[in-house]
């Protein structure tokens, strides 16, 4: 697009400041410095404003002032234009105008019709903008000639006309000159144009998403109307004070719509489609028989002043058109009518629309497919209050009593037939077949239209304040249509709803919102929210008239989705057997006074309880979001005031049972399990199975899933027995799991995948312990379910994944002198012996639990790391020497306690006893599982 619309003529006397003046100076002979400056101001300024049309600024609003114009750009920038030409300096200058085009082609000045158009309604011509003489009259163009000619219309000194997407700005200069400078509109700026769907009378949106013919057009609905006669009719209120007259000429013809509005894509997303006009053309800029409003942000999306995301609804309506001639001339103007007939066949195609703006057109796939007129019926606000006549409702002529859900009562139809709105509730007229409806028209009586402060648009209306408070009387509110026939005739139908003003004392309010975690203790799954909000939302006098007014109560339980809120107040509880038990979820919820006692009167709520008592149901996602809503009500049923809690549930991450130990884990997923267990072993092996009690791995995990007093959280274990969990290794499944209790307490069942983890032992399979040690094997958790009922999800599951490593912790260990080296020195005069004293013998590793290497039976005893050890038939560990030939073991002896006891020791006894003897002996500690330590010491013997 080209933005560059300023003209150089603006060197005039006329100044443009950020502030706001454009300013027309006389000829001061005595200020010529003054003007000088002034066009000094004015270049800059128009280089800066040059600069922002550049940058894609453009007009949103042109309006007239006292004393000139205002010019406001998109970006929120103001600019007055004034004009002092008939003015002393410094004295208000002359009003501005403002030259638009109406829906006909004729030419408006500050919206007052002149009389010269551009075009008449339908044709197909080019805008040629006005101008001002230097006489100072407009000049218009002659639709004749195409040429300019003087009207007798006075200009005024500044003036902007808007055609084609140009606003042209001229100033009248002191020497009589103009100055005319061209700047771009919203509707210059558009640079995309698209039909998205339409909205019917209730505001419904339909999407054009496909396109519904062959020929790749958008279809709507139309229905044509051709009058074969003359008609006329009159609408009035009950005592005929208001009074709407409408008459329709013999052969009017018009098109009838479902949409009640199109629904637009505009980019940019900030231009303002309300300043732009539009109108529908064929390939043939041939104007369609349909008439558009003005543009409305479209209100089912977040919007300001301009539509934040650029979509817009347009009113539609239809043309009444006195000179089509016949009722298929009129149908010709949406179908190629190859036959001449006027009748569509399956052969001829619907032609196509675009949407036009004064410099865009969208694309031409909007096409309106005819279908008879069929009898209407019409609803308010949804489909279950149809207007339609009911022989068991009360009929004076023909108004209709509308009853809903309310007894009828032929002695007393107004006070118990009624339709009950909200108070400020926009109440919406439609019909289902709103093809076949020409006009509508909603009045009210004067009297209680100001009573009830009853604002009326369209086909809807509004209640906005109460009259009588303390009976709250229906009043009548006449609908009036004109129903089309296809005979070419017309229904003038009226019928009359009575409304009744809800009695609300406090709009909605939402309480808190809670966070809650089911409870193990089932007398602790509750929680309460005070109704405190609601009742501080209430003025003085409004919490008198409450307590006076209310009468009952009643709740409902919601969740919370993307296409809006679910009611499951009857979804069923669970159940104690694990199904879904007799009760509702809306059972759990009560209302309670001050002392926690649940109220039997309305007036004394103070809080909501909510009792889950772990029955919430187990088909409930944890990742919703919940709420109720407590509606409190007088003894008509209306809703007084309503309190909303919203709330979640949810259970412990699974995460808080397995609390991984750091001396197993060491902050990783992968443990190292030293095995000091041989309680379980496996039948007809000598070797005890390596194994590991996995309790051991997680900070108390039997006391976190079974805490005293309350409902026990179910949890097992699985594995693959792989090493690595890789079930392609050639070592097969190697490991397993054994239960610590139970029928087959320590026995390992093959493939065995399911062990509750409080009760679980990883365990070797048979003769595996050598292929098992050292290597990683991993554990998951097979099934969680928090008290026993709600399932953790397969994630979660997978995400507490971790491998244990099993070890020895006697190999693992180690064995030195007591100083930690690797050689002890005795005296002949020791007899040679070696005592317990002069070892060091550890478990797992440096810094692990000492043991002895020669204990007493109650040494043995007092430790279970001597349950790990397998002794010699002698009770004994294995000490050899290295060289027979240098030194001997002669002797090993357990420490003997009591009053003739000795430490526990070792004997050498050197071969060459002459000199100073240095040997190594061997001390090997083997365990249950089949491993073993051992470690050299040398041995230093002096004489």
């Amino acid at each position: 697009m080209n933005k560059k619309f300023l003209s150089a003529v603006l060197f005039g006397a006329l100044m443009v400041t950020s502030t706001g003046t454009f300013v027309s100076c006389k000829d001061y002979d005595d200020d010529i410095d003054r003007i000088d400056n002034t066009l000094n101001d004015l270049k800059s300024q128009i280089a800066a404003l040059q600069t922002a049309v550049d940058n894609g600024k453009w007009i949103t609003d042109v309006t007239p002032t006292s004393d000139g114009l205002t010019i406001t750009m998109n970006d929120g920038r103001t600019f007055n234009i004034t004009n002092g030409k008939n003015g002393a300096q410094g004295e208000k200058g002359v009003d501005g105008s403002k030259l638009t085009l109406d829906a006909e082609g004729q030419w408006l000045i500050d919206g007052e019709p002149t009389g010269w158009y551009c075009a008449k309604k339908g044709e197909t011509a080019t805008v040629i903008v006005p101008e001002v003489g230097n006489d100072g009259y407009w000049y218009f163009v002659n639709k004749e000639t195409g040429k300019l000619e003087k009207s007798t219309i006075k200009a005024a000194p500044v003036t902007a006309v808007e055609a084609d997407g140009i606003c042209t700005l001229t100033v009248v200069n002191p020497d009589g000159t103009t100055t005319v400078v061209k700047l771009p509109t919203t509707a210059a700026s558009i640079t995309e144009l698209e039909i998205v769907g339409y909205l019917n009378a209730a505001g419904q949106f339909t999407a054009f998403s496909n396109p519904g013919t062959a020929d790749n057009k958008y279809e709507m609905n139309s229905s044509a109307f051709y009058a074969k006669q003359k008609y006329e009719w009159e609408w009035k209120d009950k005592d005929g004070s208001q009074k709407v007259s409408g008459s329709m000429a013999e052969k009017t013809a018009l098109v009838s719509l479902e949409g009640a509005s199109l629904v637009v894509r505009v980019a940019p997303a900030s231009a303002d489609l309300s300043t732009v006009s539009m109108n529908l053309i064929n390939s043939q800029l041939k104007e369609a028989p349909i008439a558009l409003g003005a543009a409305k942000a479209y209100k089912g999306l977040v919007a300001r002043d301009a539509s934040a995301n650029g979509l817009w609804s347009v009113p539609m309506s239809s043309e009444v058109l006195s000179d089509v001639g016949s009722l298929q001339a009129l149908k010709q103007n949406f179908f190629i009518d190859a036959n001449g007939n006027g009748v569509k066949d399956a052969t001829e195609k619907n032609i196509a629309f675009a949407l036009k703006t004064p410099s865009f057109i969208s694309n031409y796939n909007l096409a309106f497919n005819n279908i008879d007129l069929k009898a209407a019926n019409a609803f308010i606000n949804d489909d279950d209050h149809g207007l339609v006549k009911d022989e068991d409702l009360t009929h004076v002529g023909n108004t209709i009593y509308y009853t809903g859900k309310n007894e009828k009562s032929n002695s007393d139809p107004e006070d118990r037939s009624y339709i009950s709105v909200k108070l400020g509730a926009t109440n919406t007229f439609y019909f289902d077949v709103p093809t076949s409806i020409y006009k509508s028209q909603i009045i009210v009586d004067e009297f209680e239209a100001q009573n009830w402060g009853v604002k009326i648009e369209g086909n809807t209306f509004t209640v906005n304040k109460y009259f009588d408070k303390a009976t709250i009387p229906s009043f009548p509110v006449y609908f009036n249509y004109i129903e089309l026939v296809n005979d070419g005739s017309i229904k003038s139908v009226t019928q009359t709803v009575y409304i009744r003003l809800e009695r609300s004392i406090s709009a909605d309010v939402t309480l808190d919102a809670k966070a809650w975690t089911i409870n193990a203790v089932p007398s602790k799954d509750n929680f309460t929210a005070p109704l405190k909000k609601m009742y501080d939302a209430m003025s003085a006098e409004e919490l008198t008239n409450w307590k006076e007014f209310v009468s009952s109560y009643d709740y409902d339980v919601y969740q919370v989705n993307a296409d809006g809120p679910t009611n499951i107040s009857r979804y069923k509880q669970y159940g104690q057997d694990g199904t879904n038990g007799s009760k509702t979820i809306k059972d759990m919820v009560s209302l309670i006074n001050s002392n926690g006692a649940i109220i039997s009167n309305a007036v004394d709520a103070a809080s909501i309880k909510v009792n889950l008592n772990q029955e919430w149901p187990t088909n409930l996602a944890f990742d919703k979001e919940y709420y109720v809503l407590v509606s409190f009500k007088d003894s008509k049923g209306d809703v007084l005031s309503t309190a909303k809690l919203p709330f979640t549930v949810n259970i412990p991450e699974l995460s808080t049972f397995l609390v991984k130990q750091q001396g197993v884990f060491n902050g990783t997923n992968d443990g190292t399990a030293y095995i000091f267990s041989k309680d379980y072993n496996v039948a007809d092996n000598d070797v005890v199975a390596m194994q590991y009690d996995l309790t051991y791995g997680f900070v108390k995990l039997a006391e976190k899933l079974a805490p005293t007093g309350a409902t026990a959280t179910t949890l097992t274990f699985k594995t693959n027995g792989f090493i690595n969990g890789d079930d392609k290794n050639s070592e097969g499944k190697i490991v397993g799991l054994a239960a610590m209790s139970g029928a087959n307490q320590g026995i390992l069942v093959p493939g065995q995948t399911n062990v509750n983890a409080s009760d679980a032992i990883l365990m070797a399979q048979k003769g595996k312990n050598g292929k098992v040690y050292g290597q990683k094997f991993v554990v998951e958790v097979a099934d969680a379910k928090y008290v026993g009922k709600y399932a953790y999800s397969d994630n979660e599951k997978k995400a507490q994944k971790f491998t244990i490593t099993m070890k020895s912790p006697i190999k693992e260990g180690s064995i030195s002198a007591a100083d930690g080296s690797k050689t002890i020195a005795i005296d002949a005069t020791d007899q040679q012996k070696i005592v317990e004293s002069r070892f060091l013998a550890k478990t797992y590793s440096t810094a692990g639990t000492k043991y002895q290497l020669f204990p007493s039976d109650a040494t043995k005893k007092g430790s279970s790391i001597y349950e790990w050890i397998k002794y010699n038939d002698d009770a004994t560990i294995t000490i050899t020497s290295k060289d027979d030939k240098v030194l001997k073991v002669k002797e090993i002896k357990n420490t003997q306690e009591g009053e003739d006891g000795y430490e526990g020791y070792v004997k050498v006894e050197p071969v060459n006893p002459a000199y100073d003897t240095t040997g190594d002996i061997t001390v090997t500690v083997n365990d249950v599982w089949g491993f073993s330590i051992s470690q050299d010491i040398t041995i230093n013997v002096k004489r």
